[in-house]
């Protein structure tokens, strides 16, 4: 994100209520519409574009809109600040990354089922292992070099641990960008457009804030430097294991009903 002071001719098209949403119940600390538009502000994000898409996801990733609500235009751009044009340019990136979908003129929130969720994730673990396997035998020195700095970066964040929704969501970029390299030194264009898909659905936030379970980022940080070391060792065959069992050790166990919580895991 690009830091920037608070935007006044923002927040002054901002409603204090919502009409579409409510929080949900199995949220320990719900995003509020207030907090949401604060949270845009302090990221100083210029164009009402990008403003619109990120305000969305955040809130869509958040629960503060949940699965199945239908997202009026003329709310959403009193929600982010911004107006209907800038909306539907967002909206459109939001049905890409299957966060939403559309029937007619009408559009959706995803639902986030854990039955879909857990596909996701053994694709990601079959598709990505072998990823991993080809990597080890094309990556360079310098896309190693990079994969210590993001796993750098996330050790800054292990203290912490998952207990913060700006910490989440910065474990979340970081953690996509170690994977999407480790994609990309495949050198395949197939590889990229296969998994494309997969890898942009924020699970890590999903998981943490719509399902209540924590994430662990110091043992998903650990698997990053075995991984690391079996690339820079050229073992394909090893990347490719720890690769696979890396995802599938972060998959969610079966959610709990609403109005309950899950307890941290140890």
């Amino acid at each position: 994100m690009v830091s920037g002071q608070p935007r006044p001719a923002y927040r002054a098209q901002r409603r204090s209520t919502h009409p579409m949403t409510e929080e949900p119940a199995q949220m320990e600390s719900a995003l509020t519409e207030t907090a949401l538009a604060d949270e845009l502000d302090r990221a100083g994000i210029e164009r009402p574009a990008d403003r619109a898409y990120e305000g969305i996801r955040r809130a869509i990733l958040s629960g503060l809109l949940p699965g199945g609500t239908h997202r009026r235009e003329e709310a959403l751009a009193q929600m982010t600040g911004t107006s209907r044009t800038p909306v539907r340019e967002a909206l459109r990136r939001i049905v890409g990354e299957g966060l939403a979908h559309d029937e007619g003129r009408s559009s959706f929130v995803a639902q986030f089922p854990f039955e879909e969720v857990a596909i996701i994730f053994d694709i990601r673990a079959r598709l990505e292992g072998y990823a991993a396997f080809v990597a080890a035998e094309r990556i360079t020195d310098a896309e190693l070099q990079g994969l210590a700095q993001i796993i750098e970066e996330i050790d800054a964040l292990a203290p912490k641990d998952g207990t913060d929704r700006d910490v989440i969501r910065r474990f979340a970029e970081l953690n996509t960008d170690f994977h999407t390299a480790i994609i990309n030194a495949t050198r395949s264009p197939q590889m990229r457009n296969l998994s494309a898909r997969a890898i942009s659905m924020p699970l890590e936030m999903i998981k943490q804030f719509v399902w209540s379970q924590r994430v662990n980022i110091s043992r998903s940080n650990r698997q990053h430097r075995d991984l690391l070391d079996a690339l820079v060792a050229r073992n394909p065959t090893a990347a490719e294991a720890i690769m696979s069992a890396h995802i599938l050790s972060t998959r969610p166990n079966n959610p709990l009903p609403q109005n309950t919580h899950k307890k941290d895991e140890k």
